[in-house]
């Protein structure tokens, strides 16, 4: 018994001397965002996932409010070397700041509790910008020793996931292009790869921000099934003139609608995978929504019809279409943020197959289409999106006349940096102007 006794102080008085080395060796590695016990001085860090290019201005590293322009983060936690830990559990916390009058309020997006690994990879997966991230630890030291103890450290930061600031990229010649079957990446690529630098800027013309996303799904992605009941509540909102997603964009929609009223047309939705603008459509008394999309989405609603493009071509019964909405869509084409490959011209071959949708009398029943993109100065936002200027807006415009706009102005192109204005545009194919007054409406 004696003997045992013995061992056990001994014990105790090795991982008491071993919190005490670890106490004088944590004194330089404090911060003004971590709180620990004694002896415990728990290191964390965030950055992008997977962005080697990435560092942090000597402002934003010291700063309250870390900026990070990317929807998905690492998170990195390190614990000093201590003598008889027996287990760690870390819990990340992720809460979204709203300010609403001057006041402030917490939503938590995420909360999960896992064992110690060196790092974590964490997808926010929203668009919210303004965050707060919590990382609690606790270690058990002691174990089948008299004396345990736990130890605990709390990490709490402020992220700011906005786009960087704009960057003018002197883009390097690229005489060879790498094919495109040979980008092959598990996760969407988080620079702009430099032979496409060129062809992405218009050559160095457009300047670059950064804000990382990693919506790419698995090609037989199914989406949730949306009831009657669930569009029937959205069909009543949009009577009501809600606005969900896009706000003013949802504003500008309602009333080019109203100037152009699609009662009894067929119309045909693309870029949508949530019923909202479907239900616009039938609260407008639209005769049919047909809506297309690379994923297969399922909502019960007799006049709402949904097909993969595969299915489109060999099962829908209607080609042709009377109107057109595609709400804040094209702008991402071609980015690789969902997947897609990557295709400095993916939004103007996107713009120009919309042709084949409509009907083949313009003369008699011309098509509209209602377009919505991120209008203001040029600007590529990797790989976020595209914001639409004077030099690119005009190109994805070209074969299509401009009939009418809602919300846009030409001190849109200086206006300061916003990535949510989005007019709407009602657009007619070029060639039934051309046919009746040789006419384009220019910007």
């Amino acid at each position: 018994m004696g003997s045992a006794s013995r061992w056990c102080r001994s014990a105790s008085w090795l991982a008491l001397a071993t919190l005490a080395i670890a106490i004088l060796q944590s004194a330089a590695q404090a911060d003004t965002w971590t709180l620990h016990d004694p002896g415990f001085p728990v290191a964390v860090t965030v950055r992008p996932f997977a962005d080697d290019q990435w560092l942090p201005s000597d402002a934003d590293a010291s700063a309250d409010v870390l900026r990070i322009p990317s929807s998905v983060l690492n998170v990195s936690v390190s614990i000093p070397v201590l003598a008889n830990v027996s287990d760690a559990e870390v819990t990340i916390t992720l809460f979204r700041r709203h300010r609403v009058n001057a006041r402030e309020s917490f939503e938590v997006l995420a909360n999960t509790q896992v064992q110690l690994a060196r790092s974590y990879r964490i997808d926010v997966g929203t668009k919210a910008e303004e965050m707060v991230l919590r990382v609690y630890v606790e270690a058990h030291i002691g174990h089948h020793v008299a004396s345990d103890h736990t130890l605990r450290a709390f990490f709490v930061r402020s992220l700011d996931l906005s786009p960087s600031e704009p960057t003018r990229i002197k883009c390097e010649p690229a005489n060879d292009r790498v094919k495109p079957e040979l980008r092959i990446a598990t996760f969407p690529p988080t620079n702009m790869p430099a032979d496409l630098c060129s062809a992405y800027t218009m050559d160095g013309r457009i300047p670059v921000r950064k804000r990382y996303f990693d919506d790419q799904t698995d090609l037989d992605r199914t989406y949730e099934a949306r009831s009657r009941d669930f569009i029937d509540d959205l069909v009543t909102r949009a009577k009501a003139r809600e606005t969900l997603y896009y706000g003013e964009a949802d504003e500008y929609l309602f009333a080019a609608l109203d100037e152009y009223p699609i009662r009894g047309k067929h119309v045909l939705i693309v870029g949508s995978t949530f019923p909202w603008y479907e239900s616009v459509c039938i609260a407008m008394e639209a005769a049919s929504c047909t809506t297309i999309d690379y994923n297969k989405l399922r909502y019960d609603h007799p006049k709402i019809a949904t097909f993969t493009l595969a299915e489109f071509q060999t099962l829908a019964p209607r080609k042709q279409f009377d109107v057109i909405l595609s709400i804040s869509s094209l702008e991402h084409d071609g980015l690789g943020r969902y997947g897609d490959p990557l295709d400095p011209d993916g939004d103007f071959k996107a713009m120009r197959e919309l042709l084949q949708y409509v009907n083949v009398d313009q003369a008699a029943n011309p098509t509209r289409l209602f377009l919505a993109v991120p209008v203001g100065p040029d600007a590529l936002i990797w790989n976020s999106q595209r914001i639409y200027g004077p030099l690119r807006l005009p190109l994805l415009l070209e074969a299509w006349n401009i009939v009418d706009s809602f919300g846009f102005a030409k001190g849109d192109f200086s206006a300061p940096f916003s990535v949510s204005h989005q007019p709407v545009f009602v657009l007619e194919p070029l060639a039934l102007t051309e046919a009746s007054d040789g006419s384009h409406t220019e910007l």
